[in-house]
This record gives C-alpha cells, structure tokens and sequence, in this order.
C-alpha cells in the first residue's frame, strides 16, 4: 500500500494509469501458470468472492473505489456515502478504514484549547483544508464529560477527564473510557498516544505516562495497553532530568515517545523496549521550541523576530540534536507604527511567535503561530503559505496536530 501511495504522488497521469492497471492484474479471469507455460482459465462456476470484479468487468468507480478512496481525508470519504449504496457500504466496511488510516497520514489540522484545571474551556478544531479536512463536533461533546487533549496518534485522540482518559475518533465519534491507573500522573500529566498501524489491524494501542517519583529526581513510567486492557509500570526509570518538569503532552513517531522539558532537554522513550534517554538540545537559554517531524526525523525547531517582516527558523536533530539548519522567512507580516506601539504582545517593533508541534508524511512543514496567523512554511520548496488570523498569543493555548482518518478504536474481548 505505501508503494502504491508513493506511485501516486510521484509517477505522470500516464505511469498512474499503468499502474493501476498493473496492480488490478489479481482481477484477471486467467493465472498464468509460471514456468509451465500453461494457462488456467477460471470458469463460472468457480466460487469467487461477493466483491471479486473480473477485469473486463472493471468500471472507473472501481478502480476509484479500491485505489483512489484509501488516499483520501476522513471528511472527503464521509461526503462520498452519498454517491450510492455499493459506495456507502464500502466506506462504512472495517477494512477501508484500515487501509485509509495506514494511506492517509498527512496533517490535517489542529485541535486548540485554552488549558486550565477546571475544564471550562471547549476544544475547537483548526482545518488546513475545510472543504476535505473536519470532524463533526469539534468540541468533542459526544464525550460523558468535559476533556483537555493530551495528545494525538495517527487519527485518534486522547484526553484527559476530571478522573479518567478517554481515547477517541473525532470523526467517527468512537470512543473508549481507560481503566484507573495505578499511579499519581498529575493535574497536566506527561501521556502521550502510541498507535501504530502498520500491521496493526486489530487496532492495538498504548499509553505512556511519564511522572516523577515524589521527592525524588528520577521520572518513572506507567504504560497502558489495549490489547490486555490494563495499566503496569515499567522497569524503566530516568535520573537525568534533576531540577526540571515536563511540559505537558508529547509526540509519538516511528515507536518513540517523545516529551520537551523546561530545561531544553527532550526525554525519549522507546515503547517497545521500554528503554529511556535524555537528549539535551543546545539552544540559547530563554528560547523555546517544539517538536516536530521533519523528513521522517524528529526535529526540536525554535523561531524568533527581531524586528520588521524576517522570522528565523533554526532546525535541531540528529543524535546530538544540534543545529541543522537556520532559515530566515518573510511572513509579509506587516504592522502599522501604532498598532506596533498598542500590541501588549509586541516588544521594540518584535513579534511573538512560536513553532506549532507537527507531525506530517510527506511534505517537510514548519507551522508558525504568531499574534494575528498561522503560517505553513515548506521547507523544501520554500513557499509561505498563509492559514487563519489567530487573535492574540494565549500561552496557555495548546495545539495538538490532528490526521483526519477514520481509524477504529480496539475494544478488549468481553
């Protein structure tokens, strides 16, 4: 599937077509037998599949239905139901969602909420793209109780209720209460979302919290699976983060969790082998950053202006995650001299800004929060590309990158 999805994107409208045609060979009403030379005809009354489609039987919906549909946004493919019944059966089937959560893997949007203890205040939904990108209640009100979002994973999202987590599909409106867990996680506890697809049929997921042990410099680990329905503490432990916090949240790649702390450090679990480490990101002191997913890597990115229209990017990675690149923008983010002087979150003519966390397959973006937009910068073509107007800078805004899929939820055997 993932050859397929690169033949799309990179291959001309014409080595599409014969690609197409390629993989829809499994339709063919003969296998040719290898090395005999001979060939074996399938007659009718060979029992087939309900939804086998011989070649010469293949119309354009089919092949748009097999191969075009799996690439497409959840919010696209809900639309889509309406085209016919065979469509709508399609769409709503276990095994489209699978193949559309492992093809579709691009940012879709982000979901913001001011945090605060009480829960007073509703998520809300930012699209990149409204006419594909959406869910239908971005508030999350499908949910028993009012929620903060801790973290997303390829389509799902976990938040955290006045007791208890909750796991859910925004768009799909599935979702899943997480049993107690066995240790203290905080009032803005450290967890994060491990959901990986690939192979990952029946919908498996973890969660991983990372908390400190009371009155002691050492960060332990509580994981929660879905597949037994149960929390356990690891054996693992980190004593490299003396005199620092976790900033609340986290990313999850490729079998790591990731956590920024305010020491610029980055604590890094992999959830697998249960093993943890701290890497340490050499930025100026009173700078920060996020993390973010550049070129299938993690990448720790800062962004700063010191006056007029030029913001600099500077890129971390790498093992050492040192400086990988510096980049100087123009976001064309003109102000008057008054407004410059009446702005409480503009200082000697600089604006305040900040790098959005983001996590993205395919395309190499930079998203950049500043007090009236938010900007996509691509990396590899260069080119601004200019959102929303975002009002004034909250610090206590969170922004969670969110992928539209229509990923399922695993539920545990009763």
């Amino acid at each position: 599937m993932e050859l397929l999805k690169d033949n799309m994107m990179t291959n001309s409208s014409d080595e599409f077509e014969n690609n197409i045609m390629a993989d829809a060979e499994e339709f063919s009403p003969a296998i040719q037998q290898q090395g005999s030379g001979t060939h074996k005809e399938w007659n009718e009354v060979s029992k087939l599949p309900a939804d086998y489609i011989r070649r010469e039987d293949m119309e354009m919906k089919d092949v748009a239905m097999k191969y075009v549909l799996p690439f497409l946004p959840g919010k696209s493919l809900m639309k889509f139901r309406a085209v016919s019944n065979e469509w709508n059966h399609w769409i709503g089937c276990p095994l489209l969602a699978y193949q559309q959560s492992t093809s579709f893997q691009k940012l879709s949007g982000y979901f913001h909420q001011i945090v605060d203890v009480d829960l007073q205040s509703d998520p809300n939904f930012l699209s990149l793209d409204h006419s594909a990108n959406g869910v239908p209640n971005p508030s999350l009100g499908f949910l028993p109780e009012g929620i903060k979002i801790l973290s997303s994973s390829s389509g799902l999202l976990l938040c955290q209720g006045l007791e208890s987590y909750y796991v859910c599909n925004p768009l799909t409106e599935d979702w899943k209460c997480i049993p107690p867990h066995q240790y203290y996680h905080g009032s803005n506890p450290a967890v994060i979302l491990a959901f990986d697809l690939e192979g990952n049929i029946e919908s498996y997921f973890h969660l991983v919290a990372a908390f400190p042990l009371l009155d002691q410099p050492v960060v332990l680990f509580e994981i929660y699976s879905s597949e037994s329905n149960s929390w356990r503490r690891s054996s693992s432990e980190c004593l490299e983060l003396e005199d620092t916090t976790l900033v609340g949240g986290g990313l999850y790649m490729k079998g790591m969790g990731y956590w920024s702390t305010t020491s610029n450090g980055v604590l890094a679990f992999d959830v697998k082998n249960e093993v943890a480490a701290v890497l340490r990101v050499p930025i100026p002191p009173g700078r920060y950053g996020a993390l973010t997913q550049i070129k299938d890597e993690l990448s720790y990115v800062t962004v700063y202006n010191d006056c007029g229209d030029v913001f600099t990017l500077d890129i971390y990675g790498g093992m050492d995650m040192s400086l990988n690149r510096s980049v100087c923008i123009n976001l064309g983010h003109k102000k008057s001299r008054r407004t410059l002087e009446q702005d409480p979150f503009i200082d000697n003519g600089s604006v305040l800004c900040s790098v959005l966390p983001c996590i993205n397959s395919g395309d190499d973006i930079v998203v950049i929060w500043t007090t009236e937009r938010i900007y996509l910068y691509y990396l590899s073509g260069q080119k601004v590309e200019t959102i929303m107007t975002a009002g004034q800078l909250n610090p206590k805004r969170r922004f969670i990158p969110y992928t539209n899929s229509l990923a399922a939820i695993h539920e545990p055997k009763k």
